[in-house]
């Protein structure tokens, strides 16, 4: 009687685990156990078991160690549960039973499918696994398209769903699907973030981080708290800082959904479309305030981010615009008298010609900027020193005060649009104008309702102290500016803008402010 040394093939996915007991590796074990009772001519070579494994993807690593034993010829058998055990992809499964068991003259055993190739080989080559397999690849489609349609539906109501939540929180103990804040991952958090501010190039951000041995997110979670990464990366580098600087999730808000599997046998991750992310706001508490990330995307990722060989930005590159066309101006060398000098052309100009070239050296543009600058920030501390002196109260009645002014602008602006618009239909009515410039204007006017609504909502909604003083002191802290530098130019400038007569226009940062504290001053002297 001849000797069949087997293996014993069992497996269970993830998302089995809440269905079928029967499905367990134990007891697929015990039926497997029970059916060979009385089967003398059957040895068991090893048990291979892949626990939390799809029967779609065939790298699994103990049925590639039960494949590499078959090639070596240690086992010349294997024995499953049943089919959808092997797995549950019609075509991979298929070319087991079609192609590998025939080469190595295997003996396959089908528990539950009354399968047994050595006693009934007639079985092996019916229409009945093949329809098994059919049958076995159906419902692994059809069960992911549920539980993928059931995990999109709890992102959408807001529930964080990952292995492990970003850098900076962690899983609420008492609810899963909710982020709590990692007091020692956030301080880092917002170091980054803190860095970004200041002007610091990602690599100049990483050399920091890496000089003052700061812990990356992979080792900090493994050394902390023994989470288990992926991978783990001990140097840090600007692709660690891009999943950190430009996750919502710091705000706040949880954006899931970015990445999809392909199909149901297919795993690999593809990228969907940003309109098509599951976006939550408010969903737990904040890192970071909105207006300092945004400020950030402004300052890496809005702008031309060009940085020189040592990985630090130009001091006004990203800053520099066109006055014609809005493109970047481009930054270029010369060497005159053996003298480098820097000059910045508008970009459209350099590499198409289809604008002027609205261009200026460096040395001219930090003279007109160092001498803007300067007489702004007189102004500015000028009326901080104006405003203190009429403040005999609290910040917060000061802050009272511009919110009531700037809610009296609105209500006046308001009132224009919607005059202007009850005269759009008027002359729309009696033909002066025709249908399509009776749209455009009216979604215009409209566009800027909504707008100073939503202001003025917003306005309402917040807390007094949403006005403050703080962007005075920076003012005020500065001084006189002797030289310019990237850091300067970062903190107090929104904007330069570059004419075709080396004209140059900038916009400050807190412009708003500054013209809403100009309005105060105002209104008090006609009270006076």
């Amino acid at each position: 009687m001849k000797k069949w040394t087997l293996g014993i093939y069992r497996r269970r996915s993830f998302d089995e685990k809440g269905e079928e007991e029967s499905n367990s590796v134990v007891n697929q074990k015990k039926l497997i156990d029970d059916y060979l009772v009385d089967k003398n001519d059957i040895i068991i070579y090893k048990d291979y078991v892949d626990d939390g494994y799809t029967g779609t993807d065939f790298n699994r690593p103990a049925y590639k160690r039960m494949l590499n034993d078959i090639k070596k010829k240690k086992i010349n058998g294997i024995i499953v549960k049943d089919l959808s055990r092997l797995g549950r992809n019609y075509i991979e499964v298929g070319n087991f039973i079609d192609e590998i068991v025939p080469e190595y003259g295997l003996r396959f055993i089908s528990v539950n499918d009354n399968v047994d190739s050595f006693k009934n080989p007639n079985v092996m080559d019916s229409l009945e696994i093949p329809f098994k397999n059919l049958m076995n690849e159906s419902y692994s489609k059809d069960s992911s398209k549920k539980m993928r349609s059931s995990l999109k539906a709890s992102k959408k109501s807001g529930n964080f769903i990952g292995k492990t939540a970003p850098f900076g929180y962690l899983k609420d103990p008492d609810n899963v699907h909710k982020l709590i804040i990692d007091k020692d991952a956030a301080i880092i958090v917002k170091r980054i973030f803190d860095l970004a501010l200041k002007g610091k190039s990602k690599q100049e951000i990483v050399e920091e981080l890496t000089n003052n041995n700061i812990l990356t997110p992979s080792v900090y979670l493994k050394e902390k708290y023994d989470i288990k990464v992926s991978r783990i990366s001990y140097k840090w580098n600007t692709k660690m800082l891009d999943t950190i600087l430009q996750n919502k999730t710091y705000i706040g808000s949880l954006v899931q959904c970015k990445r999809t599997r392909i199909s149901h046998k297919t795993h690999n991750m593809v990228r969907v479309a940003e309109d098509e992310w599951v976006v939550s706001k408010e969903r737990h508490n904040a890192i970071i305030k909105e207006e300092v990330f945004n400020q950030v995307q402004n300052i890496l990722y809005n702008r031309n981010v060009r940085v020189n060989k040592n990985g630090k930005f130009y001091k006004y590159t990203g800053f520099l615009k066109c006055s014609e066309c809005g493109a970047n101006l481009y930054r270029k060398t010369k060497m005159k008298n053996h003298r480098q000098k820097v000059y910045y052309y508008c970009s459209t100009y350099y590499n198409t010609r289809k604008c002027n070239k609205h261009y200026i050296q460096e040395k001219e543009l930090d003279e007109v900027v160092l001498e803007t600058l300067n007489q702004h920030i007189d102004l500015v501390c000028d009326i901080g020193a104006k405003i203190d002196d009429t403040i005999s109260f609290s910040k917060i009645e000061y802050n009272s005060e511009l919110k009531e002014i700037r809610l009296n602008e609105i209500n006046k602006e308001l009132e224009k649009y919607k005059r202007l618009l009850d005269e759009l239909k008027k002359d729309y009515k009696c033909d002066f104008i025709s249908e399509e410039d009776y749209d455009e204007f009216k979604q215009k006017y409209l566009y800027e309702i909504n707008k100073l609504n939503l202001e003025k909502e917003n306005l309402n909604k917040s807390k007094i102290n949403s006005y403050n003083l703080d962007w005075l002191n920076q003012f005020k802290k500065i001084g006189r500016i002797e030289v310019i530098d990237r850091n300067i130019v970062d903190s107090f400038i929104e904007n330069i803008i570059v004419n075709d007569e080396k004209g140059v226009d900038i916009i400050f940062r807190y412009n708003d402010q500054y013209k809403l504290a100009e309005r105060y001053l105002k209104s008090q002297n006609d009270v006076v």
